[in-house]
C-alpha cells in the first residue's frame, strides 16, 4: 500500500469516527471534519522542530524578566516570548527560542519555556533556580547576571522588539488578558478559535510555518483593545523563501 492509500485509508476511518462523534455530541460537524482535514496534510508537511535548550530557554525568560523589572505576570511573560519568536521567524527564518508551541485557550506559548516557569521544582532539581512565585500568578527575577552570551545580534533585537511593543500592556491590571486577546489575532492561533471557542479543544499545535501568515490589522481583537498589529507585513515571495529557508535550518539542526 502507498503513503497515499494510507493516507486515504486513515483519513475514512478518520471521518467516519468525526461524524460519530459529531451526532453523538450535538458538535458542529462541519467545523470538526475541515479542522481534522488540516491534520492530515501534516502526512506531507511533517511539523518544523527546532533542537530546544533548556539553558536557552532559561535565558530568554531571564532577559524578558530583567527588562520588565524583574517581576511580571507569567502568562504575560510567556506571550512577550511568543511575540518575540513570531519577530525572528518573519526576519531570520528561525525562532529565538526554538521551543515547540501549541496553542491554549490563553494563546500560543512555548512547552519548554511553560514548563520552566510551571514546573521550576522539577527543572531545577539539581541546581539553584533562578525564578521564585511571589504569588500564584507572578514570577520574579532572584538573579542578576543573564546569560546575554547565548543570543545573537538578531535574537537581541527580536526579544526587544517584543519588549518595546507589548511589554506595557502587561504590566496594567490585568494586562496579561489584553496580552492573551491580542495573541488570539494572530494565524497560528485564530485557526482554531472556532474550536477553542465552542469549548471543544483545550490545546492544538502550532506551526511555525503558519508565523509567516499576516494577519488582519482589522482583527476584532485588535480593535477590540485600540492595537495597532506592529508586525510588517510579508509578501508572498517573502514568506516563501523564508519558509524555504526554515525547512532547510530545520533539517540541518535537526540531523
Amino acid at each position: 500500500m502507498t503513503t497515499f492509500q494510507i493516507a486515504v485509508t486513515v483519513w475514512t476511518v478518520t471521518a467516519s469516527k468525526i461524524a460519530e462523534y459529531a451526532v453523538k455530541n450535538a458538535v458542529d460537524f462541519e467545523l470538526l471534519i475541515s479542522y481534522r482535514y488540516e491534520q492530515m496534510e501534516l502526512l506531507y508537511h511533517p511539523k518544523l522542530r527546532f533542537p530546544f535548550s533548556l539553558e536557552k530557554g532559561i535565558a530568554v525568560l531571564e532577559y524578558l524578566l530583567r527588562a520588565v523589572g524583574g517581576e511580571y505576570n507569567y502568562m504575560a511573560l510567556l506571550k512577550l516570548a511568543f511575540f518575540a519568536d513570531r519577530y525572528h521567524v518573519r526576519k531570520h527564518a528561525r525562532p529565538v527560542s526554538m521551543d515547540d508551541y501549541y496553542a491554549f485557550s490563553y494563546g500560543p506559548a512555548g512547552t519548554g519555556l511553560k514548563d520552566i516557569l510551571v514546573e521550576p521544582g522539577v527543572i531545577f532539581y539539581e541546581k539553584p533556580c533562578p525564578f521564585v512565585k511571589p504569588s500564584e500568578y507572578y514570577i520574579a527575577l532572584t538573579v542578576q547576571d543573564v546569560q546575554d552570551n547565548l543570543f545573537s545580534k538578531s535574537d537581541i533585537q527580536a526579544l526587544d522588539f517584543s519588549l518595546y511593543h507589548f511589554a506595557e500592556i502587561g504590566k496594567r491590571y490585568k494586562g496579561e488578558f489584553v496580552l492573551s486577546d491580542i495573541s488570539h489575532a494572530y494565524p497560528e492561533w485564530d485557526k482554531y478559535a472556532r474550536l477553542f471557542n465552542s469549548g471543544k479543544t483545550k490545546r492544538e499545535e502550532i506551526y511555525y510555518e503558519d508565523f509567516l501568515k499576516n494577519a488582519d490589522r482589522k482583527h476584532p481583537m485588535f480593535t477590540k483593545h485600540g492595537f495597532d498589529d506592529p508586525f510588517e507585513e510579508l509578501s508572498k515571495e517573502d514568506a516563501e523563501d523564508l519558509l524555504e529557508e526554515m525547512q532547510e535550518y530545520s533539517s540541518n539542526v535537526n540531523t
